[in-house]
Parts: structure tokens; sequence; C-alpha cells
């Protein structure tokens, strides 16, 4: 429709009209446009709110582990660093050029075995020496004491020939004593932990040879706070680890108990044997020691890893009816891996030991892992009703 208007204006007001009258199926469409966008806009928003209402009736996974019992202990916990208790440094009692070196750092000895032989042909000259010398007097005695049986030699002169083939008899132990040592020798069974002596060196008994170490004999010193000494007693066990060899356990046996404490520390010393058929301890490693001060060999316990902690107070979450219940815990002893319940939980409940953190108490749980339950069953979508 045109509509004429008398107005000065009216070639603009017909222009007007003519333009709305061609625009309004554009504008009639547009809308038609953004009434679907809408409609398509609130189904993904109820498929969404489908599938999340799908998860939340799922639950939170989560995995599990049954409250059991078993033993467990108290200890006292202290560092120290290996030591050998017998250690010994090896000497020679003779002077002389060393011929052969005959073993290394590392090496296992025995007592009375050969370490090192100095050059010994002066020495075994003196010996035999000795020993001619001695069979010399010993033979000219017994003639001696044949004649003084037939009162042919004075005592006197008996007394003289005596003493003469004692001394020379101790000549000849000293020279023999001399030429044994010219072989050094292990005073005891271990391990060479170093070696000073040179071939060819000039070497005295004031010369050090070889480090020499017991690794049958390795204990730890550790200091213990005077207020912790009614827990210590001698032969208690004790469980030791370290660094050098990770994941592995030594034991130990609290072999003395220092009867004084120290005034500047307040600590007193307590020595560990450490007993290792391997021998892959050393002496200097570092060390952890814990001393068992208590066992309870029936305890509850929960694995250290299933533990929350709130408000300083342990707590966990027990699974009934794929329902978490948080439950707080009195608690004892506790090791490296578990802890003993007192009072919170029993043997066999099932716990929360993944997925805990964050849980709310009461939560919905799905069980994705755990020892004696049954996994729920995740409904099939592309299962269809067949028709009667």
């Amino acid at each position: 429709m045109i509509i004429r208007s008398r107005s000065k204006n009216g070639v603009l007001t017909t222009i007007l009209v003519l333009s709305l009258a061609l625009l309004s199926p554009l504008l009639v469409g547009c809308g038609k446009g953004e009434a679907g966008d809408g409609d398509k806009s609130a189904k993904s928003d109820s498929t969404k709110t489908k599938e999340n209402e799908k998860k939340v009736d799922e639950g939170v996974p989560v995995k599990v582990s049954r409250v059991s019992r078993g033993p467990i202990s108290d200890y006292v916990q202290h560092t120290s660093t290996i030591e050998a208790e017998q250690a010994v440094d090896v000497y020679t009692q003779a002077t002389g050029l060393v011929e052969r070196v005959l073993v290394e750092e590392g090496d296992h000895v025995q007592a009375g075995q050969v370490l090192v032989k100095l050059v010994d042909d002066e020495l075994r000259l003196r010996s035999d020496e000795a020993r001619v010398n001695y069979k010399k007097l010993s033979s000219s005695f017994t003639r001696a004491q044949g004649l003084f049986d037939r009162n042919l030699l004075s005592r006197e002169d008996y007394e003289q020939q005596k003493f003469t083939l004692e001394e020379a008899k101790i000549r000849w132990d000293r020279a023999k004593l001399s030429l044994n040592h010219a072989a050094v020798r292990s005073p005891v069974d271990g391990v060479i932990a170093e070696r000073m002596v040179k071939l060819g060196a000039r070497i005295s008994p004031s010369n050090r040879l070889y480090s020499l170490v017991d690794l049958k004999s390795l204990i730890a010193q550790v200091h213990v706070p005077g207020r912790d000494m009614r827990f210590i007693s001698k032969g208690q066990s004790a469980r030791v680890t370290t660094d050098f060899l990770p994941g592995e356990t030594f034991r130990g046996r609290v072999e003395r108990i220092s009867p004084v404490v120290d005034p500047g520390s307040g600590t007193f010393k307590v020595t560990i044997e450490l007993r290792d058929s391997t021998y892959r301890l050393r002496p200097g490693m570092f060390i952890t020691a814990h001393i068992v001060t208590a066992t309870r060999e029936t305890a509850v316990l929960v694995p250290k890893k299933a533990i929350i902690y709130d408000d300083g107070f342990p707590h966990v979450f027990v699974v009934s009816d794929s329902t978490a219940t948080r439950v707080r815990l009195d608690i004892g002893f506790e090791d490296s891996e578990n802890i003993e319940v007192l009072d919170g939980t029993k043997e066999g409940d099932h716990i929360v030991v993944v997925g805990q953190n964050g849980l709310k108490d009461q939560a919905k749980i799905r069980v994705i892992d755990g020892p004696g339950l049954r996994i729920p069953a995740k409904p099939d979508s592309t299962e269809q009703t067949q028709p009667s």
C-alpha cells in the first residue's frame, strides 16, 4: 500500500512506507530463525543435564582396601654411621725391602694369611748360622755332661757350657722369628680397606702397611635423648635402612647401652650390632635405625594412604552400599605403611584408599578396584528392547 501525504515532505513519506512494506517478509524470516536456534539450545542443555545426572547417579570412582589385622611395632628412630667394631692397622715387625704385595683393597683375608713378603735372603742366612752354631754347642754340651757325670769336669765348667748352649738357642729362636716376620700376616679375618705399602719400598716397624676391617663386626652408635632411656633395653631388635641400598631393610640388635648421659647433649649412647650375611653394608654408610620398643601382633591395621586429616585428626571413608561415610579414627602405633586403629573402624571394613581427597561425607561412590567387591556394571546404551 502506498500512502500519499500532502505535506511538503510528501515524497519522502511515500518512499519510507514503501520500504517498510518490502522489508516485512525478511523480518518475519529472521524471527523464525532465532526461534529455531533457541529450541536447539534448550535441547542441548537438557542433554547435558541428563548426562550430569547420569554421572552423579554412577558415583565418584574410587579404589578400596579391606581393614586387616597384623603385627605392628612402635620404635625409636635415629640416624648414625656404620662402623667396624674390629678395625686394625697392619705393621711389620721386621726391617727390609718389600719383595711381594699379595693382596689389594677389597680382598677378603683370613687370620694368618700372608699379605706382604720382604726380601729375606740375609735373614735366612742368619737363621741358618744360628742353627748351626746351636747344634755345634749342643754336641759340646753332651760331651761335657758325660765328663761331669764321671766327675771329670768341674761344676763351674759344666754350668758355663750349659749357659752358652741356652744363649745359642735364644739366638737361633730370634733368627727364626725375624725370618718369620719377613712374611707379614693378617692378624684377623676381614677385608682390606686401604693399602699403603708399595712394591720395592724399604719398610720398618713404624710403617703402616694396611687398614683392615671385619665386616662381621659392624655396629652403629646412636645417641638417644635421655627422656627415651626407659624405652631402650639390651637385646631389643632394630631395623636399619640406608639410602645406599634403597628398598632394603637390615636387622640389628641393641648390644650395649651407656649408663651415662652426656651433660652437653642430654643423650646417652646406644650401640647397635648389625647383621648382614650378604656383606653389602659397609663402614661409613649413613643409616637410619628403628629400635623396636614394643610390638602388637594382632593390631587392626589401616593403610597410611587411606588416611586424610581434618583439623589435625585422622579420618577414613568407610564404604557401605555404594556410600562413603567419613569416620574419625583413634590411632596407636604406626610404621612406614600402616597405622594401628584403636577405635573408629574394624577388621573387614572396606575403606577408600584412592579417590578420597575431595569426597564428602555420605557421598555416592563407584568402586573401580577393591578386594572382594563386585564392580558395578555400567548400563549398555546400545542394548535395545525386543518387541514381545
